[in-house]
């Protein structure tokens, strides 16, 4: 009787995954992520994974998409109700180091949408919230760097990014005109080597592997995290979720490899 009361349950909540996981793959696709002047550039969903950052029980669901703007966030998060539907956090996230511009992305700075602008010049502490809060009002997207900040307005969407953990091609970079984010090549959520009761995301790109560990959701919308960003070694092809729940780095002979943090 337990063991099939056990296979009910698993049941409803592998369906109840797959019904977040399709609402939440619907509402990326259609939001209106990178719409400059009445012109719409598609996005491309890449993947999807379910992550309860929060504890409530109810997982948060982060996609991994394909954007045409250089300034776009490449992760997307998420909240689901089965009576409201999908409904996007504010803070958008990007995996990897910042590349050399390839000329594969667009620049919002181009069409005349987008704005770099030096904070905290005067030595005085900046309140990012209240940035982040006037963003929200005026319908600004912002990207914080370690040296300045990125600002653009985009019809129907306002996102935050808080890149200032990453290199800038200089001490002194004020703009972002020299470089872009990482395309994410695969997404995966679990448990870490030597932390099996946190639940970590994982996003591999060409050169690094990012690790995001999440303790909640702020009242405005941003994430209380920690982020760890590794090169990718040679000969790795993707990411895996073993049977106990932990993701291993896959490689191009067959082998797995365990991932750590601090």
């Amino acid at each position: 009787m337990l063991y099939a009361v056990v296979l009910i349950a698993a049941s409803l909540s592998t369906h109840q995954d797959t019904s977040i996981i399709a609402a939440v793959r619907s509402a990326a696709a259609h939001e209106p992520i990178e719409v400059f002047g009445g012109v719409r550039h598609d996005i491309r969903v890449r993947a999807v994974q379910l992550l309860d950052v929060d504890g409530d029980g109810s997982p948060e669901a982060f996609v991994a998409i394909e954007p045409s703007f250089r300034q776009t966030p490449t992760l997307l998060a998420y909240t689901y109700d089965p009576q409201r539907g999908a409904h996007r956090i504010l803070e958008g996230l990007v995996a990897g180091e910042l590349q050399p511009v390839s000329g594969r992305f667009q620049d919002d700075h181009a069409l005349g949408f987008g704005v770099d602008m030096t904070v905290g010049g005067d030595g005085k502490p900046v309140d990012y919230d209240r940035l982040i809060a006037s963003g929200v009002k005026t319908g600004m997207s912002l990207v914080r760097y370690r040296t300045f900040l990125h600002a653009d307005s985009r019809e129907g969407f306002v996102s935050y990014v808080d890149l200032s953990d990453r290199r800038l091609p200089s001490p002194t970079t004020n703009t972002c005109e020299g470089f872009e984010f990482s395309p994410i090549e695969a997404l995966a959520a679990g448990t870490v080597s030597g932390h099996g009761k946190g639940s970590y995301l994982v996003a591999l790109t060409a050169s690094a592997i990012t690790i995001y560990h999440f303790r909640g959701v702020r009242s405005n919308g941003t994430f209380d995290k920690e982020v760890w960003i590794r090169s990718r070694a040679a000969g790795v092809t993707g990411l895996k979720v073993s049977e106990s729940g932990q993701v291993e780095l896959t490689t191009n002979d067959a082998r797995t490899i365990p991932l750590s943090v601090p």
